[in-house]
């Protein structure tokens, strides 16, 4: 039952799987929503500029095809053919740009403008009959069929019902000048085409919605996913801790070389050394020199000892210093006065005698796995 939740994807995707999506060319796009947005602002150009549009390019066309016999001896055919035609082509991609800037818009509100070289690769498993096959009578394709069945369902309905709404207006044409009949019937298509393009509009903006859910569907990652790429990202615990070990041992190996700076070495007494010192100067806080376990702690015993070092075994006191304390860092707060006891006795005693009572509050006493052992009431 475990294993189903962390399969279930149920969680939002991180940065890097929209990242590595959009890498693999999975883009939140919508074919029917820039498609309607080209088709509007292609609409609205004919709306405004339709009549300016057909007599630059009809002019042109009609320049271009009356050349004489002469212009043609004297004049090259690709001069002719670039003074003839240059208005009229200016004039067609004049029109074109307001189409492109409205797809790209329409994509980039939508999911963003991404190339993706990924998409210009050759793909072998195109020209594969069955991945064809599969393409063609899957699901995806059935719902494409779907949805391009309803759109020409709706576009229709539309349409007849326009047309039963304007047949009476265009009855009466007939009866009315060619020139007003003529005016009439323009403004009747651009109503007509603006109408259709709208609709197509709204079925592009259903569409871009249902496409969004699908992307976000897909995206959402699963319990074990997102456990996974977190180890990719940041590592595994368990490489990490290791990592971590590793530098605490490097750095407790080195800190014995500082042992000559202690006054006094509390052990454990076989497994834990911790190394003080007090700068009487200073007058701050006791410090760590050197702190290691095992084969360090015997190094600190046994480099104490050559220095002259006291050493004394107290338990207790050289968990809590080893547990919360760092090397060249000042030992905890909560310890000051059981350290304090114990400096007092090596400089009054010179580490002579019986040791005092170290009293450890309850907060600062560990095992030797360093879990805090839990005091009874």
């Amino acid at each position: 039952m475990a294993e189903e939740s962390s399969q279930e994807k149920t969680e939002q995707p991180t940065e890097r799987r929209r990242q590595q999506a959009i890498d693999e060319g999975q883009i939140l796009t919508s074919k029917d929503m820039v498609m309607g947005a080209v088709l509007l602002v292609a609409a609205l150009q004919f709306a405004w500029m339709g009549r300016s549009l057909y007599f630059d390019i009809s002019a042109g066309f009609r320049n271009g095809f009356s050349i004489t016999d002469s212009m043609a001896r004297d004049v090259p055919l690709y001069m002719i053919l670039a003074d003839r035609f240059s208005a009229p082509l200016l004039t067609v991609i004049l029109f074109s740009i307001p189409l492109l800037l409205a797809a790209i818009v329409a994509q980039v509100a939508l999911g963003g403008f991404h190339f993706v070289s990924k998409n210009l690769t050759f793909k072998g498993n195109r020209l594969s009959p069955i991945s064809g096959l599969s393409r063609m009578f899957g699901m995806n394709a059935l719902i494409e069929l779907g949805k391009s069945i309803l759109k020409v369902v709706a576009l229709g309905v539309v349409g007849f019902t326009f047309l039963i709404y304007i047949l009476p207006e265009l009855i009466e044409l007939s009866s009315v000048p060619i020139e007003t009949a003529a005016e009439r019937v323009g403004a009747i298509f651009i109503s007509t085409l603006l109408l259709l393009i709208g609709g197509i509009a709204i079925i592009g903006a259903f569409d871009a919605l249902i496409q969004w859910r699908r992307h976000n569907q897909k995206m959402l990652m699963s319990h074990q996913e997102m456990k996974e790429e977190h180890k990719q990202t940041e590592g595994s615990p368990e490489v990490k801790q290791r990592i971590r070990q590793l530098q605490r041992e490097a750095a407790e190996r080195g800190s014995v070389a500082n042992i000559g700076e202690a006054q006094v070495v509390i052990t454990n007494p076989q497994h834990f050394a911790v190394a003080l010192k007090y700068d009487f100067k200073e007058g701050s806080a006791p410090s760590i020199v050197a702190k290691g376990t095992d084969a360090v702690a015997a190094r600190i015993k046994e480099e104490a000892s050559k220095s002259d070092i006291p050493v004394l075994s107290i338990p207790p006191l050289a968990r809590a210093l080893y547990y919360t304390s760092e090397i060249g860092g000042e030992i905890h707060g909560d310890l000051y006065r059981a350290v304090a006891t114990v400096l007092s006795f090596v400089f009054q005693a010179g580490a002579q005698g019986d040791l005092p009572d170290v009293e450890i509050p309850d907060s600062m006493k560990f095992d030797v796995n360093g879990r805090r052992l839990e005091v009874a009431a």
